[in-house]
């Protein structure tokens, strides 16, 4: 009799933190999951859109990469892009990308065989850099990365409190566990839609949640980059341009090479199909990457703007155990990993993401304590032994969240407390 009192006492517990982690994270999951199917699905909605920019007829030899390259500067006032995307499709045109101050970024679509320019998207409407940027919290910049981390680590408690609550305590079959009870009225009805699709999705929400971490400005930075260092478990430095920062003084005065004889370089080097050319200050090296949807099979050379050497190759076997796990995760999270099914999986995520949301309004309001908006009640029962290091450890892995924790203890405790007062005593 005591366990099962004890149980009833830790149900209305875990109830309540789970009240508040949905309070605070649904505003959450809509933003996220609006931007992150928007850009899962970009390339097919820019095709959709801007076909006359996206799509070209093949001729029998393409125009110069240093002829389009300088056809895009021409027609965006001199200046020079910061990405240049090669389609590996002969009847895809070149995409020259270039990075605004407002943190957006935009294309200039340029025919690899005439050379001509075919257009641009500016940086509101460009999807693909839009949905991306708003997903990292921009316009807020660093503020709005760190709610977006908040967002997810109370998603984290959500997903851990609703396994507790979903978790069988009387066996009597598989009906509100596995299967939801249909008949048994509308608050079972509304408890067991939300708790079986919750359950079947729970383990795939945490992975999302557990990917998305590295990207964000607070726990990725601050937390995961130094523990990397310690550990030496950084990315290769062939991916960016740290590996030869100091060739810039070097080659102060020099001719350097072409960007077509770049991309012959990275050709020679066995980089075919979609690549990348990622371009920084003069001097710097150049680096390419050849993209194909999964890290593991991608490859970067980084080639002397002078010399023409090829200054770094990276490929999977470069990357510790860490970054190949972190580079693994977004492939999941962007849905690239598995091609189109990826996509189509991860979109079905977000529709689970977004019936949990209406599922548990609905059963919060069929069960909710009095009326308007009121929290499941708390209770004074002493905390189990094992829940104390459990909530410990998570603060101390996510310190956004530990913060957060203590500031909506200390609001239940004492502004919730006097108002609740208040209430009191005029009743």
């Amino acid at each position: 009799m005591s366990t099962v009192i004890e149980n009833s006492n830790q149900y209305a517990r875990f109830w309540r933190w789970h009240f508040y982690a949905a309070f605070l994270v649904i505003p959450f999951i809509l933003w996220q999951g609006i931007t992150g199917v928007t850009y899962l699905w970009h390339a097919d909605i820019s095709d959709a859109l801007w076909p006359e920019l996206r799509f070209v007829t093949p001729g029998k030899m393409r125009s110069s990469l240093d002829d389009q390259f300088n056809a895009a500067i021409a027609v965006n006032a001199g200046e020079k892009p910061k990405l240049i995307k090669i389609s590996g499709e002969a009847n895809r045109s070149t995409q020259f990308v270039y990075e605004h101050e407002n943190g957006l970024s935009s294309p200039t679509f340029v025919d690899p065989y005439s050379g001509k320019v075919l257009g641009s998207v500016s940086p509101t409407t460009w999807l693909p850099g839009l949905t991306r940027e708003l997903h990292g919290g921009w316009p807020f910049g660093k503020p709005g990365s760190w709610w977006l981390e908040l967002g997810a680590c109370w998603c984290i408690v959500m997903v851990l409190t609703g396994i507790y609550l979903w978790w069988p305590r009387k066996n009597k079959g598989m009906a509100g566990v596995l299967y939801p009870r249909l008949r048994a009225g509308s608050r079972v009805f509304w408890k067991d839609l939300h708790s079986v699709v919750g359950i079947w999705f729970s383990f795939l929400f945490l992975a999302f949640l557990v990917t998305a971490l590295p990207w964000t400005d607070f726990w990725g930075n601050q937390i995961l980059k130094p523990i990397q260092r310690m550990t030496n478990q950084t990315a290769p430095a062939g991916l960016g341009f740290s590996h030869h920062a100091n060739t810039h003084s070097h080659h102060e005065g020099h001719q350097m090479i072409s960007l077509q004889r770049a991309l012959d370089i990275a050709n020679a080097e066995g980089l075919q199909g979609d690549l990348e050319i990622r371009l920084k200050s003069a001097g710097e090296p150049i680096v390419v990457v050849m993209k194909k949807g999964r890290a593991a099979n991608e490859r970067t050379v980084q080639i002397d703007p002078v010399s023409g050497n090829v200054l770094a190759r990276v490929s999977w076997r470069d990357y510790p155990i860490v970054p190949k796990a972190i580079s693994t995760g977004v492939d999941l999270h962007e849905g690239t990993f598995f091609g189109r099914a990826n996509q189509i999986f991860n979109s079905l995520v977000v529709l689970a993401l977004f019936w949990l949301v209406f599922t548990g309004f609905m059963g919060w309001y069929k069960r909710r304590p009095g009326k308007g908006v009121s929290a499941p009640p708390a209770t004074q029962r002493a905390w189990p032994k094992w829940l104390p290091y459990v909530a410990i450890t998570l603060c101390i892995a996510m310190p956004l969240l530990g913060l957060s924790v203590l500031l909506v203890w200390l609001m239940d405790r004492f502004v919730l407390g006097i108002f609740r007062g208040l209430q009191g005593a005029r009743s």
